[in-house]
């Protein structure tokens, strides 16, 4: 009679396929958030990159009184372009200046994952100069734009 009694020992495959599935589902989700996670951490980047040519395009403009916004970005490209880094290429930050009355940063300074750009009104004396970071798909960081006058 011992012979009849089988042990149960081990698992069944509906049993091994419902966990597979479940440890399949978790997975997938933790990619997702893991890969937006990684788009924040560039877009981070990218703000402090803006936020270093906007501390040395001003202390530009302090140094030379008579400098343009022009020649203020190409000296600070001189210094940042050795420091700041893209983290969508890994290449170099590219800076990019436009001096004209449009107001739309994207058209205007051409967006392109990375990149940071200065816009100033080129149509009003002693305007203001905005800088602004483009992120992942070359659109404006929403929210951060810096601004800065002499």
């Amino acid at each position: 009679m011992m012979w009849l009694r089988k042990s149960k020992k081990g698992f069944t495959l509906i049993e091994l396929m419902v966990v597979v599935a479940i440890i399949g589902v978790l997975a997938l989700l933790g990619l997702r958030l893991y890969a937006t996670q990684q788009d924040k951490a560039k877009a981070s980047i990218v703000k402090a990159n803006a936020g270093s040519v906007q501390v040395q395009i001003q202390t530009e403009l302090v140094d030379n009184p008579a400098y343009t916004p022009v020649l203020a970005v190409a000296d600070a490209n001189n210094v940042l372009i050795m420091n700041l880094r893209n983290p969508f290429t890994g290449g170099s930050v590219d800076v990019a200046v436009a001096l004209s009355a449009s107001t739309d940063l994207t058209t205007t300074v051409g967006g392109q994952e990375g990149k940071v750009g200065v816009f100033q009104d080129s149509t009003v004396s002693a305007a203001p100069f905005f800088i602004c970071g483009f992120e992942k798909g070359g659109k404006p960081i929403p929210g951060y734009i810096l601004r800065a006058q002499r």
